[in-house]
């Protein structure tokens, strides 16, 4: 149909177009991370809106408070020349949510302690290999960076294993953790309403025996000569707790709401 002149016209053509393409192919992304762009994002920021109003009546109340302590403070004046040991720092002011600062996950820190390779090296090597099961990646040996004779430990004594796992690899850990292993676990009611470290941050540990719930560590469990637990840190960009429980809460993460005791009426 073509002759030869024709088929390399249409050859340059194809590749002039090539090298101007501006859109990219888009890959393989995983279901939360879908879920998160697609639906969770924005309810956290509705969910998080505050109407300017209340934001005024908020600032004119504190206002208030902090002139009516000042007016009614007594005894000595502090010495303005004096200089306070203890120097507290304020925390930044919340932005207003919007859709370009919702908090979503940044990182999740797998990370196992090995208490038994202070007495045999050769045991880091099952928690290195148990790692590497559960995340798809090679673990990062951690070494003791002072002695403590008190734990017969030695500087430089490999003592744990961890792995970062972001993008894709991070939500479908965070998958396998809340639809598989988390309600295979009897004992386990969720995490509390008061953890974290007050910056949004989480973390979840676990005892060895949670580690063969993972699918694929069923198949190789037999395989290892020491299981021990692990612990997962989730590191989120949330600047309070709140927005941080919410946004795990959201992903699928089970909190345990206190239940206040229950109160027995007057017996005759």
């Amino acid at each position: 149909m073509f002759g030869v002149k024709g088929l390399r016209t249409v050859a340059a053509n194809t590749a002039a177009k090539r090298l101007f393409a501006t859109s990219t192919a888009q890959g393989y992304q995983a279901r939360l991370s879908q879920f998160y762009h697609n639906t969770l994002r924005d309810d956290l920021m509705i969910l998080q809106y505050v109407p300017p109003a209340v934001r005024a009546r908020a600032k004119a109340t504190e206002e208030a408070r902090i002139k009516e302590l000042k007016e009614n403070s007594t005894g000595t004046p502090p010495n303005p020349l004096r200089k306070s040991k203890i120097v507290r720092q304020l925390r930044p002011k919340l932005p207003a949510p919007t859709a370009h600062n919702s908090p979503y996950v940044e990182k999740v820190t797998v990370h196992i302690r090995c208490k038994e390779a202070l007495k045999n090296k050769h045991h880091m090597l099952s928690a290195v290999m148990a790692l590497q099961v559960l995340t798809g990646k090679r673990g990062e040996v951690i070494k003791a960076k002072s002695d403590a004779s008190a734990w017969k430990l030695r500087k430089g004594m490999a003592i744990a294993a961890k792995v970062d796992l972001t993008g894709d690899s991070m939500y479908e850990f965070l998958d396998k953790l809340v639809e598989v292993v988390l309600p295979r676990m009897k004992e386990y009611n969720g995490l509390r309403m008061d953890a974290g470290d007050s910056a949004g941050n989480f973390t979840l540990g676990f005892d060895g025996s949670a580690i063969g719930l993972f699918p694929e560590m069923e198949i190789v469990y037999d395989m290892f000569p020491l299981t021990t637990g692990f612990f997962v840190n989730i590191k989120t960009t949330a600047q309070r707790n709140p927005s941080g429980r919410l946004l795990l809460s959201g992903l699928g993460v089970p909190f345990l709401h206190a239940r206040k005791p229950k109160v027995e009426g007057y017996k005759l």
